[in-house]
């Protein structure tokens, strides 16, 4: 703990995110579900795509650490790297943040949001991105 009271931000290795991601998917026996083209199938993706670096783990990351900004008013840091051969054409490069947990913790509530009787709609974590950003704009705006 710092004399701000916040503690330092320490460096998480992105493979050991994305394994524990993995077991926290595979553990909760739901279909990775991504809605593609104009006619809106649903594809299914797999469990280790999802959490790969290059996969959707960044698309977890980004709408987990608006949540923890949201919620703590301090975010995490991460460093995404643009990556056309990844699945969603970014990889995940670093994680910084006061805890592990942290970050765990805010990418569990991501994708329970967005977790429904088909499966985890991973677009919709756009839009829990968006309500976490707007509910901070809303609170700088008061002060």
């Amino acid at each position: 703990m710092t004399a701000t009271g916040v503690e330092p931000m320490k460096t998480l290795d992105p493979a050991y995110v994305s394994s524990v991601v993995r077991a926290l998917l595979i553990e909760a026996d739901r279909d990775i579900l991504v809605e593609d083209g104009p006619r809106r199938d649903l594809v299914r993706i797999p469990v280790d795509a999802a959490a790969a670096v290059d996969g959707l783990l960044p698309i977890f990351l980004v709408a987990g650490e608006a949540i923890w900004r949201d919620v703590t008013g301090r975010g995490f840091e991460l460093t995404l790297e643009r990556d056309l051969g990844a699945l969603m054409s970014w990889r995940v490069d670093a994680i910084r943040a006061e805890a592990f947990s942290a970050v765990l913790l805010s990418v569990m509530e991501a994708i329970a949001t967005v977790a429904g009787r088909e499966g985890v709609m991973v677009l919709d974590l756009a839009r829990v991105f968006d309500e976490a950003t707007a509910r901070i704009e809303a609170r700088a705006a008061l002060r």
